[in-house]
């Protein structure tokens, strides 16, 4: 009967040893998922301010295609003026 035991407490012993394995490996892949879950809300949060950075200079963008045209004009405007001017005046005398 001691044989027996031996082999029982061997057993048990084997079988003790690998639940301790499973319960620190299910421990770490916890840990490992909660870093995961983290990261991966950091990285939305990161995504949602370079979207709402991107529509602010697509807007700037567009804000200054606007001022661009209407200086486009004004300036248009005023080589128009300068050349009647120019072609008003009487020509210079030698």
């Amino acid at each position: 009967m001691p044989e027996q035991n031996g082999n029982r407490d061997t057993r048990l012993d084997r079988i003790e040893r690998a639940l301790e394995l499973m319960v620190d490996d299910h421990e770490r892949f916890r840990h490992d998922l909660q870093q995961l879950l983290t990261a991966q809300v950091l990285q939305k949060d990161a995504l949602k301010q370079q979207a709402k950075l991107a529509e602010h200079h697509t807007q700037q963008i567009l804000a200054l295609r606007e001022k661009d045209a209407a200086l486009d004009a004004r300036v248009d405007n005023l080589v128009s003026a300068i050349g009647e001017l120019i072609r008003r005046l009487p020509p210079p005398q030698q």
